[in-house]
Parts: structure tokens; sequence; C-alpha cells
């Protein structure tokens, strides 16, 4: 498994702007083939992006594909420069039922 880390920090008052454009992109990400979770968190006006993935190369195709160009192109304006993203090896998880569970 493979995650991918998505950091960036919203404007002031483009707050809800970038919800909405968050919200559609994370349904749209977690139809592609591979991605086996999808999460975004928030702390005041930083957000956190997360999305593991089966195989490198299910990462690989998504990150260099058009759904992450385009999702780079709307949010980007709204954040405060430029989003960090950095991937991972996945190493060690544990996850309860809870874990599973849907949110919102």
């Amino acid at each position: 498994m493979y995650t991918r880390l998505f950091y960036g920090t919203i404007q002031p008052g483009k707050t809800e702007e970038a919800w909405q454009v968050l919200n559609e992109f994370a349904r749209r990400v977690k139809q592609q083939p591979g991605c086996i979770l999808n999460q975004v968190l928030q702390n005041d006006n930083e957000i956190v992006g997360i999305t593991t993935w089966k195989t490198k190369e299910e990462l690989a195709a998504y990150a260099d594909g058009e759904l992450a160009r385009e999702l780079f192109t709307r949010i980007t304006p709204l954040l405060m420069g430029r989003p960090t993203v950095r991937s991972y090896e996945v190493k060690l998880n544990l996850v309860d039922h809870e874990a599973t569970t849907p949110v919102g």
C-alpha cells in the first residue's frame, strides 16, 4: 500500500469555496482504481488530504493523471501558496472497524 499526503493552508475568506472543491474531488478520487482510503482533515485554515492506494502504480496513475491536475488547478488559487504533496509506502497499517465508517 502507498499513501499520498496533501498539505495546504486555505486563504482567509475562502474556506467555504475550498470545501466545495475538496468535497467534489474527494468523491471523484475515491472512485479511481486502487484508491482504498480518502480522508480530508482540517485544523483552522490548514488542510490535509490523505489517500491510500493498493499499489504504487495505481497511486502514480492518479498522481500523474488529469484528475490530480484538475484538483491542483482548482484548489491552488484558494490556498496560501502551492500545496505540498508527499507519497509514502505504508509499512504498518492497524485499523479498527470504526475507522472504516464513512463520515458525512
